[in-house]
């Protein structure tokens, strides 16, 4: 019966080291939110006026290096054909979390045919995008 009591105390000490963690706030990148929502503005008014060194202006060197120009006029043209035109992210505030040291922001971008979810990515304490992505229920029809 001693042995099960120190045991626990291990146990419930962990978990609320456990949760206690995961309570902390996520750790921004270097940009206010406004700055991210301009930064995303910027890159998607990008795409839709099909100007790819627009679009790369604000990636990180690995980011430029990786995204080419064919790739860029492909999702140019998948997002023309889904989603439409990108209208505004004006009224969305970022949502924060951290994966692994990168702080994940998503905003909810308004398109001709309907939201677009954007995720992008920076390191925590970070300037340049370090990743992108799009989700939208139109997306993923066509991506199947």
């Amino acid at each position: 019966m001693k042995r099960t009591i120190p045991a626990t105390l291990l146990i419930v000490t962990l978990v609320t080291a456990l949760f206690l963690t995961g309570c902390q706030p996520p750790k921004p990148a270097a940009l206010s939110n406004d700055q991210v929502v301009q930064v995303v503005d910027i890159t998607l008014k990008a795409i839709k006026a099909g100007d790819y060194q627009s679009f790369t202006q604000d990636f990180s060197d690995v980011m430029k290096n990786t995204f080419t120009q064919e790739q860029f006029t492909g999702l140019a043209d998948l997002l023309q054909n889904a989603s439409g035109n990108f209208v505004s992210c004006a009224d969305s505030q970022p949502a924060l979390s951290n994966n692994q040291g990168y702080a994940v922001y998503r905003l909810a971008c308004a398109y001709d045919l309907e939201k677009v979810i954007v995720t992008v990515t920076f390191k925590v304490d970070g300037d340049k995008i370090e990743g992108l992505f799009f989700d939208s229920t139109n997306l993923r029809k066509v991506s199947q």
